[in-house]
């Protein structure tokens, strides 16, 4: 039997028809990061300069880049690259380029010190990730959404630092007032990566805010643990499961009670105190048992006493030189003299910022600090 055109470019298996994959649409791509966002620009056919200011092609606003620093021009499937005669040098692999080269796709080169990665690849691929990360964008602004205000006047004083990694993980806190004698807050870190992990963040984060555990003395920071457990189990979300470190602050007796249900321990600074001290009682994660027995810990909480909350994403960073930090070398840096006119998880950020490898942090960095005048 005679086939027509259609037909004959598509195969047949039993009665499922398989349509051909489609072509890939190769292009070619710079990527970048400034200030922790990833940007992501296609090199037109005719090729970009690239420089600190317009007219080039590709913008890159770096004190490291020249204002017309080099020239990417397109041929057939690579990409060749050249100096023109910038201050700082372009460089591969720390080679100072004298001529024109060729680049591979994943190739990296330096605009002084300032990173770029070249890449050839499928423009539907890229059109698909950009769409995801605007998802991802969107599902960070609603957890920036719900997070609190900071409180600048009255016997209690809050400050944070919220810098999501580019991944966005499950990391949100919160605290407010139970009574007029009592303070409470929280701070959460959802296992994971992704919208799936900052919107069960932001879920666990309005049950609390909202005191929507039915029965739960909110008191009592243990019970607390224990309820959110009982409400948010691992495998009716998805597998997700959580570490929580939250808090109960009597004003008349200035004890602090709290409950570290996964978590690791939070730091303590006060007046008197020369280093600061772990605040740590051994409790269960959340969501990955169906019970379990949560403990309470207190401490007293002296004139000028500053409470610091922090996610693992603020101390577990590999450094430009390859070495794996601690919770240690986060303590070390509280340590350091305070900066006037930056706040204290500002600070922080900063420096572990400054001491990380180049480009986004791996994980959500969060640090929140509650003063007890």
């Amino acid at each position: 039997m005679e086939q027509d055109d259609d037909s004959a470019e598509q195969t047949v298996v039993g009665r499922s028809i398989i349509a051909p994959a489609p072509v890939a649409e190769f292009g070619h791509f710079l990527s970048f990061t400034i200030n922790d966002v990833l940007s992501r620009v296609q090199i037109a056919p005719g090729g970009a300069t690239i420089g600190r200011t317009a007219p080039a092609e590709v913008v890159i606003a770096s004190p490291e880049v020249s204002r017309r620093h080099c020239r990417i021009e397109i041929q057939g499937d690579y990409a060749i690259l050249t100096d023109l005669g910038s201050t700082n040098g372009t460089r591969i692999d720390g080679v100072r380029l004298e001529r024109s080269t060729r680049l591979l796709s994943g190739a990296q080169f330096t605009l002084g010190s300032f990173v770029v990665r070249y890449e050839r690849r499928d423009s539907r691929e890229v059109a698909d990730e950009a769409e995801l990360s605007a998802d991802l964008k969107r599902a960070e602004d609603y957890v920036r959404a719900i997070l609190p205000q900071p409180i600048t006047e009255g016997p209690i004083k809050t400050e944070w630092c919220f810098i999501p990694s580019t991944k966005l993980g499950g990391d949100a806190f919160g605290y407010q007032y139970l009574d007029e004698s009592t303070f409470t807050g929280f701070l959460l870190d959802v296992s994971g990566h992704g919208i799936g992990s900052a919107m069960h963040a932001a879920n666990v984060a309005n049950t609390l805010r909202r005191r929507a555990l039915p029965g739960v003395d909110f008191h009592d920071p243990a019970k607390v643990a224990a309820g959110v457990n009982e409400v948010f189990p691992m495998e009716e979300h998805n597998g997700l499961m959580f570490s929580l470190w939250c808090f109960s602050y009597d004003l008349p007796s200035r004890q602090l009670t709290f409950c570290a249900a996964g978590h690791h321990p939070s730091f303590l600074v006060t007046p008197e105190a020369p280093e600061p001290a772990n605040l740590w009682q051994r409790s269960p994660v959340i969501g990955m048992l169906p019970f379990g027995k949560w403990a309470n810990g207190t401490a007293q909480m002296p004139p000028g006493a500053k409470l610091f909350v922090f996610s693992d994403g603020a101390f577990e960073i590999v450094t430009a030189d390859g070495d794996q930090w601690s919770m240690e070398n986060l303590r070390n840096i509280l340590m350091q003299p305070e900066i006037s006119g930056l706040d204290e998880p500002q600070r922080l950020f900063k420096a572990v910022r400054a001491a990380a490898r180049p480009g986004p942090l791996d994980d959500d960095f969060s640090v929140m600090m509650v003063t007890f005048e």
